[in-house]
């Protein structure tokens, strides 16, 4: 045995520092210093790794890995511990540490328990050790997950550090300033506005979250498609009715996650809105869509570009701003048309199954993920072909729900042409753009002189969705 005197590392480890003192691997550490002390060896480094399981997967720990690159440097003989499952309970994780001491003939000691690697038994004691500490981990975290789980069933409030923004602390209490502005960003994203709109909107008004952070477009997603805002806990693809009051409905939980939640693998949206027109302008010569595009001298217009690989003629412009104008006055007195008002209402009364259509489509893909993934009852081919049916029929429904929705932009305006007036005025460009398109399925810019629509109105051919 190597009778000169080690020189130690001495590693210590919590994983939940509630309080934030590390009084927890303070008090590791003075032990360790103590033992060395008696033992007479010099310690030369020490490492802490704090708010860091030693059982999870994947989790980083920055400290260990010094250490073991200490090991193998030998920049330290050995590893100097409180106890085992302070080091690792994994072992993997033991035998990466043992590998690391071969080179230089290091050791792991624990100050707690009777184990010093340089000797044969005293491996086995730590090999058995880390095999109890992982058991005691998995069992653990099943307890943890059946407590979860109980807790879900009896429609207990969920577990959170920080408030949900519309609630008390304890879900107790609803916060009537907080429920409201949830209401009201459920009706505008019902009425086609982008979250990003909205956070401007509410960061303008001083609207902030529970933590003083102002909204940004994940968060406010986050919070609408949450099932805590409708007064449910949800947990293995089940729903289970809350104790704690509910702010929005299931039904309008479902529609939101219907239009927020994007399908893996569908486009992302497009960046914040520039032109009221995007997506709705075609060209009167070739039929292909406008695009809005800034001039060098900063004029917008909306143009029919030419570009290789699209059909589109590249002979067709039209300056934005009078488009717009036109746009908007064709809005206003279509909303005071009776005829509009009928129409609206023969929609209100049809039931087209849409949502349900969306609930069942969901259904079936978590049904036959589990089949495949659990049950293993279907072959990879026939999960694939089933999977990809269901997803795009599962879009398309999506899609089609979100454009039903986008009607009630108008709702509230017809037979009120002023009132939109004076609602265009304040309203951001994505609720102006929702209005358009709940009306209007496109516009068309005919041919004449480039650029001179406002000499000449009767180039602006609206086609209307009613």
């Amino acid at each position: 045995m190597d009778m000169t005197t080690p020189k130690v590392g001495i590693y210590t480890r919590i994983s939940d520092d509630k309080d934030g003192q590390q009084t927890a691997t303070a008090r590791q550490m003075e032990d360790c210093r103590a033992f060395a002390g008696r033992k007479g060896w010099d310690v030369a480094d020490e490492f802490e790794d704090i708010d860091t399981s030693a059982y999870l997967r994947g989790v980083k720990r920055p400290e260990f890995e010094r250490m073991l690159a200490g090991l193998r440097a030998g920049s330290i003989s050995g590893v100097l511990v409180w106890k085992l499952d302070r080091l690792t309970r994994q072992q993997r994780d033991l035998v990466r540490v043992i590998e690391a001491c071969e080179p230089n003939r290091g050791f792991v000691a624990s100050v707690m328990e009777p184990i010093d690697t340089r000797e044969s038994y005293g491996q086995f004691v730590a090999e058995l050790l880390v095999a109890q500490a992982r058991m005691e981990s998995a069992n653990s975290s099943t307890r943890g997950r059946r407590k979860a789980q109980e807790q879900r069933e009896q429609g207990m409030p969920p577990p959170c550090g920080k408030r949900c923004f519309g609630y008390d602390m304890r879900y107790s209490k609803v916060v009537p300033e907080e429920a409201a502005i949830i209401r009201e960003v459920r009706d505008r994203v019902f009425a086609g506005e982008s979250l990003h709109g909205i956070c401007v909107d509410l960061e303008a008004r001083g609207v902030v979250g529970t933590q003083g952070h102002a909204w940004r477009s994940n968060l406010l997603k986050r919070l609408l498609t949450g099932p805590s805002i409708a007064g449910v806990r949800e947990g293995d693809g089940k729903r289970y009715p809350g104790t704690w009051p509910a702010i929005i409905s299931t039904d309008d939980s479902d529609r939101l996650r219907a239009m927020l939640i994007r399908r893996p693998g569908a486009p992302r949206r497009s960046p914040a809105r520039r032109y009221l027109m995007t997506g709705l302008m075609r060209c009167g010569r070739c039929g292909h869509r406008m695009n809005g595009h800034a001039s060098a001298d900063g004029v917008r217009r909306y143009v029919c570009a030419r570009q290789a690989g699209y059909p589109n003629c590249g002979r067709m412009s039209a300056r934005a701003e009078p488009v717009e104008d036109m746009v908007r006055e064709m809005l206003i007195v279509a909303v005071d048309d009776a005829a509009l008002a009928e129409a609206l209402r023969a929609r209100g009364d049809q039931d087209d199954g849409l949502l349900e259509m969306v609930r069942r489509d969901e259904g079936a893909l978590e049904m036959l993920s589990r089949d495949f993934y659990l049950e293993h009852i279907l072959t990879r081919e026939e999960f694939l072909t089933t999977r990809d049916g269901l997803a795009r029929r599962l879009e398309a429904n999506r899609t089609r729900l979100s454009r039903r929705d986008g009607h009630g932009a108008v709702g509230a305006f017809v037979g009120h042409g002023e009132t939109l007036r004076r609602a265009w005025e304040a309203g951001s460009l994505d609720w102006r753009h929702s209005v358009v398109g709940a009306l209007l399925d496109h516009v068309v810019i005919l041919p004449g002189r480039p650029g001179r629509i406002a000499s000449n109105p009767d180039r602006v051919k609206p086609v209307w969705r009613y």
